[in-house]
């Protein structure tokens, strides 16, 4: 086994950090986001030529394998191609490129099967079983799917404000709210800011805490919201385990900005899904994507890591990961 690098490319930022092979954690690098739908190639050059060198000079004269795990890399194709640009790089070691995603699913559950709901800006379902079939659910983005997420139940929470506006929809506690959230001091600045993409996507999606607060409260609007984005993503997690032949039990792990322990949509979530799967068994994430990543770069892949290495990665929460 070989020191290795992991790589967790989000839509904001971007973790790399370098493990040696006992498990222990030598060092972390945080940059800008590393969405390569966003950023293309010469963005992405650009950024590992930020993260990697400080990380490799700590491994010298080790041999060190990596995995870039980003967002918008779903197909083989942009796989093969980022592998090969790093390779010409002058990469000597092996390299492996896959999802985010995967790199979640990997740590959440550090390396056996199981399956995440992830709810952020955008949502998806993935899941991996003991046969190393991998599906997945939603992650279609904001105009074909991303229900549950943050920006699902901001747009429905605006929907909702518009109809109670007009008086065709039920009161809510969400006018004053979100028009806080907004900083709008008059629901006629709606229109041109949404439409003059002042108030975009990700601002719309900002708002899911803030329905989550108002249903807290007690608020039947939100309430509703939170229930409807519960149950969209449940049909999801159910989705994922029959097609992977794990409807009767299944280890979950909810990520994303969306869940807090304890919240509502949690509880939702946990109960639409008890309707159709007996044994569901919620678990917080054993490590980070970054250390997810650091696992597929092992090549480690349906392969559980020792006892030994898996106590010291979870130091790693100590350093910021």
């Amino acid at each position: 086994m070989e020191w290795a690098i992991g790589v967790d490319g989000g839509g904001t930022h971007t973790r790399a950090a370098i493990v040696d092979t006992t498990g222990v954690v030598r060092g972390v690098r945080i940059g800008d986001g590393g969405n390569f739908q966003r950023i293309g190639a010469t963005g992405l050059q650009d950024l590992l030529g930020q993260l990697l060198p400080p990380l490799l000079a700590l491994a010298e004269p080790n041999a060190v394998s990596l995995c870039l795990a980003l967002a918008g890399v779903g197909r083989e194709t942009e796989q093969r191609q980022i592998a090969a640009m790093v390779e010409r790089g002058g990469w000597t070691g092996t390299v492996r490129v896959e999802s985010d995603a995967r790199a979640a699913l990997e740590g959440a559950h550090a390396g056996a099967p199981g399956l995440i709901v992830t709810a952020g800006t955008g949502s998806m379902v993935l899941g991996r079983n003991d046969r190393d079939n991998m599906v997945r659910a939603g992650g279609w983005g904001p105009l074909l799917g991303d229900e549950g997420s943050g920006y699902y139940m901001g747009l429905q929470a605006l929907r909702a404000v518009t109809r109670c506006l007009d008086g065709s929809g039920a009161d809510t506690a969400l006018v004053a709210a979100l028009a806080a959230e907004l900083g709008l001091e008059d629901w006629d600045q709606l229109v041109p800011e949404v439409y003059g993409g002042k108030i975009d996507h990700g601002r719309i999606a900002a708002l899911g805490p803030a329905v989550s607060n108002v249903a807290d409260c007690g608020d039947a609007v939100a309430l509703h919201i939170v229930d409807s984005a519960g149950a969209a993503l449940a049909g999801q997690v159910v989705a994922v385990a029959q097609r992977l032949g794990m409807a009767e039990s299944v280890n979950l792990s909810c990520l994303g900005g969306v869940f807090a322990e304890g919240s509502l949509l949690e509880t939702a979530l946990m109960k639409a899904i008890a309707l159709q799967i007996n044994d569901l068994r919620l678990r917080p994430a054993h490590l980070p994507a970054v250390l997810g990543a650091v696992l597929l770069a092992w090549g480690r892949d349906g392969d559980l890591p020792s006892e030994e290495q898996l106590a010291r990665l979870r130091k790693s929460r100590l350093q910021g990961l």
